[in-house]
């Protein structure tokens, strides 16, 4: 049985061209965004960052405080204190 396609030429042409196409959009989404990934730093930071440990206790390390961010540290844990007694 034979099958007689009409302008069987340009069909196979734009068969082609659609292949290729897809074939090219396949092969430059992975170097595009392998590119744009150092270039992107909203992107490109998100598996370099730091996680939290999940430890609320935890601190920065400092070299020294000085002698005002002594007594600020002091006053707003008074600060708080007085809060949570005015709640209760």
């Amino acid at each position: 049985m034979i099958i007689i396609i009409s302008q069987w030429k340009q069909k196979l042409l734009r068969l082609l061209m659609a292949v290729l196409l897809i074939l090219a959009f396949a092969a430059a989404i992975p170097v595009v965004t392998g590119q744009l990934y150092r270039l992107i730093p909203a992107v490109g930071g998100w598996f370099d960052e730091e996680h939290p440990s999940g430890n609320p206790m935890r601190v920065e390390k400092e070299e020294q405080s000085s002698k005002y961010e002594q007594v600020m540290d002091q006053f707003v844990i008074k600060l708080q204190e007085f809060y949570y007694e005015e709640q209760e």
